[in-house]
């Protein structure tokens, strides 16, 4: 008997015996299948995008370097042409006048001189000081920048910012404003000099009222009345502490502490702020006029110690005549000597140590004070 020959089985059949690698192959494909319907639809997205337009800039003719330095060229060429050639003249006979035989001197490079306002023995005295710093010294304050110094600037009631029209407004209804706020910008309607002064201490002698212009160099341009110097900066005590300003003027001593008004000292009537003294005035000035007021404390404010504080000290003179000013601070809870009158020999404020010129200056009046307290400089 002849065994008929057995078939082999086909693909799908094996696939049927074996259940999980249908499930793979049939996973395989449809993975295969998303892959080329989504790869089909980004190449159709790529291939329809609109092409992107870029927009070329002409740069201007006056940028470009080649035509620039032909232009320049050309105007050169053009400004040599129009300059007319000169013709030197001869002279075939010779003169029969003798000129005589000037001698010019030579300049000396071994000297050099200096021109400032003031006189020799102002440089390194007054508010300034001197001790090698640049710039000059005035009553008023150094022409150059002083480490610790409040920056002046000087004001003239009496002419508009453009020295034309007289300003309607004066000192009395300006310095209101200012009093509110310390912002120098309440006088930018006025005549401001240009110079700025520097000042380490408010210890000015009595003088003539002109002097305060002629330190800012606008003398010639600004009577002697109605002006002010406000001077404006940072402070600090080292300690910290409570202290309080002390002082007179004539006619003008202001002075403010983070925006706010702590001393006015001088005549009352030149004052257009609300701030009084809580206590009357008994303690005698220094013997330098009969006119001169007596000295005003101050209110009391705390110092952090190396803390940098706000300063405004705003002197002047209405009337004119003469001018001065004398600032003393004042710490709490420390005991001074007395003069004979009772009054506390106080220290005079400073911003740092005076130099031996101002040494004098200040001792000149015989006026007991303190020239070695505290420094409140801020460097």
């Amino acid at each position: 008997m002849i065994e008929s020959p057995q078939t082999s089985p086909t693909v799908i059949q094996r696939l049927l015996k074996r259940p999980l690698l249908l499930i793979l192959v049939a996973s395989l494909a449809l993975h295969l299948l998303v892959g080329l319907g989504i790869g089909s639809w980004k190449m159709f997205i790529i291939l329809t995008e609109d092409e992107a337009e870029i927009e070329v800039v002409i740069p201007p003719e006056a940028i470009q370097p080649k035509q620039r330095e032909y232009k320049l060229k050309t105007m050169r060429s053009q400004r040599s042409t129009a300059i007319s050639t000169q013709i030197p003249i001869a002279v075939d006979l010779p003169s029969e006048i003798n000129l005589p035989k000037v001698d010019v001197p030579k300049p000396s490079i071994n000297k050099s001189a200096i021109k400032a306002r003031g006189s020799a023995g102002d440089l390194g005295g007054g508010l300034g000081g001197g001790g090698g710093e640049s710039g000059f010294a005035t009553l008023f304050g150094n022409t150059s920048p002083l480490a610790g110094a409040l920056e002046g600037t000087f004001i003239d009631f009496k002419q508009d910012r453009y020295r034309e029209n007289p300003p309607k407004q004066g000192w009395m209804d300006a310095g209101k404003d200012f009093m509110r706020n310390y912002r120098l910008t309440e006088f930018r309607k006025f005549f401001s000099a240009p110079q700025k002064l520097y000042a380490t201490h408010f210890y000015i002698p009595l003088m003539s009222a002109d002097e305060a212009p002629r330190a800012y160099g606008v003398e010639n341009l600004v009577q002697p009345s109605q002006w002010i110097a406000v001077y404006q900066g940072k402070f600090r005590s080292t300690k910290g502490g409570t202290f309080r300003f002390v002082g007179t003027a004539d006619d003008i001593l202001i002075v403010g502490v983070k925006g706010r008004t702590v001393l006015s000292a001088g005549f009352t009537e030149s004052n257009p702020g609300k701030w009084t003294p809580d206590d009357e005035p008994t303690h005698n000035a220094p013997p330098v006029s009969e006119y001169l007021p007596k000295l005003t404390a101050g209110d009391w404010f705390k110092l952090t110690p190396g803390e940098a504080t706000d300063l405004s000290v705003v002197i002047g003179e209405i009337p004119g005549g003469e001018f001065g000013c004398y600032l003393f601070i004042e710490e709490k809870g420390v005991s001074y000597d007395k003069a004979g009158d009772g009054r506390p020999i106080l220290p005079v404020f400073k911003l740092k140590d005076f130099s031996q010129s101002e040494r004098q200056t200040i001792s000149q009046d015989g006026y007991e004070k303190r020239m070695d307290g505290p420094v409140f400089g801020f460097y």
